[in-house]
């Protein structure tokens, strides 16, 4: 027979609820208590770190008080140490290190990377008179230089000093722009500038006739960003290897000619990027060593390709929307006809379909192993008309690579 058990008994006031006191330790009993066994990660059984068997004379990250902490940064060669100051990008940041010590004090004088932003200052006056003490203390040392970037808005009196600088410095890298949309300045005369030049990169500047002089010999590699060209001052014909008989690399972006007719028959140039010309006539390519090429054009700005004749090119990206007007069309079939030759392809579907110019065309690539398709949207279908055309000449038909992209 079971026996009744009642509930127990509410208290019958809050003061008599049983309140839990916590448990409290003093810090000795605390410091001697051992660790529970790890059951979770049996493999971590302590948290004291390993020794440091790569680098044993490194014993602790952890400083002890009142002991200083070897100097290691100079005890590096000054060859490593202006290597570092060098990949700075910036050289307020290398003339900062001269209040570190003695050693520190000329140190950065001796860096051959010059790097001018004028994002680093608050005030134009500032950046300015910066740069100019910069390029006095340098000079009174006779320092060399064999990089000058400089990203300012700038008026033509400050851009000759500073080209002057780096020219007569024996500077083999050269590049001038502005950081924002606007520009202005006029780009002066370089003819007389050094003979080590061998890369020069121009940003939203105004050019003439007479800032590159007759000739630049040493000259390979060209980068014209958003240039313009003074009215009329290349006449009719803009001849590029006649004042650069040496490029290598070409890259024309956003600029403007006025209008002249642009001539390109460099025998040495091996890569070529044409960007969004505008204020150009008509077009002639003549490139016989040329491997690389990348056209991109929008309606606007479509281009007049008078002669088109690349046969040695490997790679082609050309990224074109044509406009309606007819002279676009046949310019397109005159670009396609000039980079028969070439290995990888990548071009517009929109503008072969729309345009139409494929229809009744022979196919000349021979040596396409690879072609890819940009297009707005994806699509798995290609239209026969452009497949037909990129693909039964090839003598790699059975084994061609071709792809989307958007």
């Amino acid at each position: 027979m079971g026996v009744n058990t009642l509930p127990p008994t509410p208290p019958s006031s809050e003061s008599e609820i049983p309140i839990k006191k916590p448990i409290t330790s003093s810090p000795s009993e605390i410091a001697s208590r051992k660790p529970e066994p790890n059951t979770l990660f049996p493999e971590i059984t302590s948290c004291k770190p390993e020794p440091n068997t790569l680098f044993p004379e490194i014993t602790s990250c952890k400083p002890e008080p009142n002991t200083l902490l070897p100097d290691r940064l100079s005890n590096l060669s000054d060859d490593i140490l202006l290597h570092i100051l060098a990949c700075l990008n910036d050289t307020k940041y290398a003339v900062q290190t001269s209040v570190l010590s003695k050693g520190w004090r000329h140190l950065w004088t001796s860096v051959e990377e010059l790097y001018f932003h004028r994002e680093s200052f608050y005030r134009d006056s500032s950046f300015h008179n910066f740069v100019r003490a910069v390029l006095t203390d340098r000079r009174r040392q006779n320092c060399r230089v064999d990089r000058f970037r400089y990203y300012a808005d700038l008026d033509t009196t400050m851009l000759t000093e500073v080209t002057s600088y780096a020219l007569s410095r024996g500077a083999r890298e050269l590049v001038i722009a502005y950081p924002s949309y606007h520009g202005g300045a006029i780009l002066p005369d370089l003819s007389s500038g050094s003979p080590t030049l061998k890369t020069l990169h121009l940003g939203k500047l105004y050019i003439r006739r007479s800032s590159f002089g007759h000739s630049m010999l040493r000259l390979t590699s060209l980068h014209l960003e958003w240039v313009q060209a003074t009215p009329g001052c290349f006449g009719e014909c803009f001849d590029i290897f006649n004042i650069f008989p040496n490029l290598t690399n070409l890259s024309l972006s956003g600029c403007s000619l006025g209008g002249a007719n642009l001539k390109i028959t460099g025998p040495k140039l091996v890569s070529f990027k044409l960007h969004h010309l505008i204020g150009v006539g008509l077009i002639e390519l003549s490139l016989q060593n040329l491997e690389v090429f990348e056209y991109t054009s929008a309606y606007m700005e479509a281009l007049v390709f008078s002669s088109i004749n690349l046969p040695s090119l490997r790679h082609a990206d050309l990224d074109v929307n044509l406009g309606r007007l007819p002279k676009y069309g046949h310019s397109m079939v005159k670009v396609l006809q000039g980079i028969r030759n070439v290995e990888s392809l990548v071009i517009n579907l929109k503008a072969l379909e729309e345009s139409g110019l494929l229809e009744n065309q022979n196919s000349r690539f021979r040596n396409l192993k690879y072609l890819k398709f940009r297009d707005m949207f994806p699509r798995r279908v290609v239209p026969a008309t452009v497949f037909t055309y990129f693909t039964s000449g090839t003598q790699y038909s059975q084994d061609l690579e071709f792809e989307f992209m958007l």
